[in-house]
Formats: structure tokens, sequence, C-alpha cells
């Protein structure tokens, strides 16, 4: 006779949970930073598995091969932790899109947006550089271009409801005008390249959002 199958124990399905879960995020710590030292061509699986001090079948493993872990560091850059769970659904965004205000929703969408920029940066440029050699990285851009413009389109729409676009000014024109200013090339660009302050750059955004959208 068959003896019954084991039962799982809760507590070791946990742990393991747990070590997977850390593994996981040492892997993208250290393929994040050497895509942006190297570049998305200069960096190997060994190197990463060097860096994270783990084996390179264990990189496969716990997270995977470079497409998924530059998007993953891309993903994870954008909302500044691990958990799944979009930008626009965290709570300072619901607080947002409670606002009622037309300019204190700019205000609030600009410092998100400052924030999340200022994470995103040094790994977006990873990616555009390497979209243009690489099919699959081609194909992230453009996926990263389109959550960008569906970013775009929900605070325009919110804008919209409340009444304050500026007179003429439709809710797609909006929409195009915050999806360019939501690049985190312009970050890069004044931050990285030219060294403005982080605050100067917010300021900034948040006076050319709100002079842009609001009426």
């Amino acid at each position: 006779m068959d003896s019954p199958p084991a039962k799982r124990n809760p507590y070791q399905s946990r742990i393991r949970a747990e070590q997977a879960a850390a593994t996981c995020a040492l892997v993208l710590d250290a393929a994040t930073r050497l895509f942006i030292e190297r570049g998305y061509a200069g960096t190997s699986i060994d190197a990463i598995a060097e860096a994270a001090g783990v084996g390179r079948s264990t990189v496969f493993a716990a997270a995977g091969g470079k497409p998924w872990l530059l998007k993953t560091a891309c993903d994870r850059a954008i909302v500044g932790d691990d958990e799944q769970v979009p930008l626009l659904e965290r709570p300072e965004a619901r607080k947002l899109f409670a606002m009622t205000d037309p300019t204190e929703i700019v205000t609030a969408y600009a410092g998100i947006l400052s924030d999340a920029v200022q994470r995103v940066s040094a790994i977006y440029e990873v990616v555009r550089s390497a979209a243009g050699v690489d099919a699959e990285i081609h194909e992230l851009w453009l996926e990263m271009s389109r959550q960008r413009l569906a970013g775009a389109e929900s605070i325009a729409n919110l804008l919209r409801r409340k009444g304050g676009l500026r007179k003429g000014l439709s809710a797609g024109r909006a929409r195009d005008i915050i999806w360019i200013y939501n690049d985190p090339g312009l970050h890069h660009s004044l931050v990285g390249i030219r060294k403005w302050r982080q605050n100067n750059y917010r300021e900034w955004l948040t006076e050319a959002l709100k002079g842009q959208l609001v009426g």
C-alpha cells in the first residue's frame, strides 16, 4: 500500500520562497549595476553570476535571461521596489487621482514622475542604446513607450474630467505633451549630463507641465 504523500511544511515553504526572492534580488542588483556600467552587450550572464556570487545556472533559475533581467530592472527602478504593483496603482498615485484641483494634480504628478525618472533614467539609457541592435530589446523599448503613453493618457483624462485643461487643449494633445515630459531621457539629459540638481529638475518639470496643461 502506498504511503500518503508527505504534507508540505508551510514554514519551510515560506523560507524557500524568501530565499528565492533574496537570490533574485541579488541577481537583479548585479545585473542592473553591470548593465549601467558596461552596457547591455557588454554584460554577460557569467559576469552577472560572478557579481551576484551565484552560479550561472542560478541566474537563469532565479531570474532569467538578459532580456528579462533588463526589463525587470527597468520595472523595478520605475516603482522603486520589488512589489508587483504598477506606479499608477500605488498609494501616492491613488491620492493623486482623488484630487480635484488641476494645479494640485499636476504638482503631485510632477513629484511622482520626477522621483520615478530619477530611479530609472540610467537603466533606461541602456535600453535606448541596445534597442537599435537587439530585436528583443527593441520590442522592450516599444513596450516602454506604450506604457508611458498609457500613463500620460490617464493623467490627461483626469485633468479633462476635472475641467482643468487649458482652453483649446484636447485630452489627446495633452496626453502627447505629457508623454514627451515623462521620457526619462529628459532627466538623463538635464541631471545626468547637464548636472542639474534633482530639486531643480522637479521644480522645472512642475512649472513646465503646469504651463503646458493647466488653464
